[in-house]
């Protein structure tokens, strides 16, 4: 079936269903990309939290969701210490009310990735989140630098998607090429295929700066897709409190145009 101009320009624009409201529309592939030690996982943890509760992050409103989260980056160790910082920082209700809305798998996709993702898919209830962190580990990406890997890779996860029978968003973590050699832009390390190929590219990185401490980052989107994030934001760190058992809290802000290291 075609459309011809008169109806195109003509027709109603909707907005689009929201996992995180004017950040991530439902059943997208994104690609957050930032330099080791950043925090993206964190940033995902946090993320991951909000969205479970339905509590805003960054300021933004999410739609509660259930979760997958395949960590194969992060220590068990590191990994539980992460969570129960961030639990803290949002000051979430008992978890035995929410959550076992997220299921989380350290170092357990294996070879056959994509096999074990759908049957994760096919054993739990309708599924809005999946995070992988990282893509080379979690994916089983031989060659960073291999387009036709990296499009064999996105394929997959499409078809990931497709089998949730839902508008399931797909999160893939991946580290920064820091500045382009040519524009001093900044890109995903390795393929450009992830670029291409999925549907938002946002990039976390530190803030200049700060050098101590908890140190302020950016997120900002290269590739926002329409009505997403349209302006970069701050992040703001802080602890609730000064030694152990402490929480995590992430605030945010429009980062002014005058401070964007972007």
């Amino acid at each position: 079936m075609f459309f011809d101009l008169a109806q195109l320009v003509t027709a109603p624009v909707t907005d689009p269903l929201w996992l995180v409201h004017h950040m991530i529309p439902r059943g997208s592939l994104v690609v957050i990309a930032g330099e080791s030690g950043v925090g993206k996982s964190m940033l995902c943890y946090h993320l991951t939290l909000c969205v479970a509760a339905g509590l805003p992050f960054l300021g933004h409103q999410t739609i509660p969701t259930d979760i997958l989260y395949f960590d194969e980056e992060n220590s068990k160790p590191d990994s539980i210490r992460y969570w129960q910082r961030v639990w803290r920082g949002l000051q979430c209700p008992e978890p035995t009310i929410w959550a076992p809305k997220v299921r989380f798998s350290w170092f357990g996709l294996g070879e056959r990735w994509q096999k074990t993702m759908k049957a994760c898919v096919a054993e739990g209830p309708p599924l809005g989140l999946i995070v992988v962190d990282t893509a080379t580990p979690a994916l089983r990406i031989e060659d960073e630098n291999d387009n036709a890997e990296a499009s064999r890779a996105i394929h997959a996860l499409r078809e990931v998607q497709q089998a949730t029978n839902t508008d399931t968003t797909i999160i893939v973590l991946k580290h920064e090429k820091t500045r382009d050699d040519v524009s001093h832009r900044r890109t995903v390390r390795g393929a450009k295929a992830w670029i291409g190929g999925v549907d938002i590219v946002m990039y976390h990185s530190f803030k200049r700066g700060g050098s101590h401490g908890l140190r302020r980052t950016i997120l900002a989107a290269d590739k926002p897709r329409a009505f997403g994030l349209q302006y970069p934001l701050e992040i703001i760190p802080k602890w609730t409190q000064p030694e152990e058992p402490r929480g995590l809290i992430l605030n945010a802000q429009v980062l002014k145009a005058s401070e964007n290291n972007t």
